[in-house]
């Protein structure tokens, strides 16, 4: 499935996007909002060769896009934790974006996009984000996406001894 966006196209992820996504996680601003990261190109590799597969299935777990500006890669957003048992209803959105395009709304219009993809084609009524209350340029992009902020959780998680508060932003239908 290709989406397309205003100087963009969301395109499903392959196997050659592997470097390209491998940079984006591990670039140093990336790598503070993460709990841990794709330590390795060939995990990298492994996750993608998995996702394609997943996507046969009726109910995939996930579904990432591809940023793709003039046959780069950009970045990606995935939606994930679909069709659980538990709340077939709600996803969650994430994303991250390649360093060389940071700063240009690109994934503000990115994340609406697949926000809309996402409620149609899962029959969604809730997509949440989340992220880290240093994270403004993060939680900018979802605001700007129409998401609302609907609360932080306090000292959430620990990450090399420290404590990080997470702000919970959900978009509902």
């Amino acid at each position: 499935m290709k989406i397309k966006g205003e100087g963009f196209i969301l395109r499903p992820l392959k196997l050659s996007d592997a470097q390209k996504y491998f940079e984006c996680e591990t670039d140093k601003k990336s790598m503070k909002n993460f709990m841990t990261t794709s330590i390795s190109l060939n995990l990298i590799k492994t996750m993608i060769r998995k996702e394609i597969i997943s996507l046969k299935k009726k109910k995939p777990k996930e579904e990432t896009f591809v940023i793709d500006v003039g046959g780069d890669f950009a970045g990606y957003v995935v939606v994930h934790d679909l069709n659980q048992k538990f709340a077939e209803y709600k996803a969650i959105i994430s994303y991250c974006m390649h360093p060389e395009f940071r700063g240009k709304g690109i994934m503000t219009k990115a994340v609406k996009l697949v926000t809309k993809y996402a409620f149609k084609k899962y029959k969604l009524k809730r997509l949440v984000g989340r992220v880290r209350t240093f994270n403004k340029a993060s939680a900018r992009v979802l605001e700007k996406a129409g998401y609302k902020l609907e609360g932080i959780h306090r000292k959430e998680v620990r990450k090399n001894g420290k404590y990080l508060d997470n702000m919970y932003w959900a978009k509902v239908k």
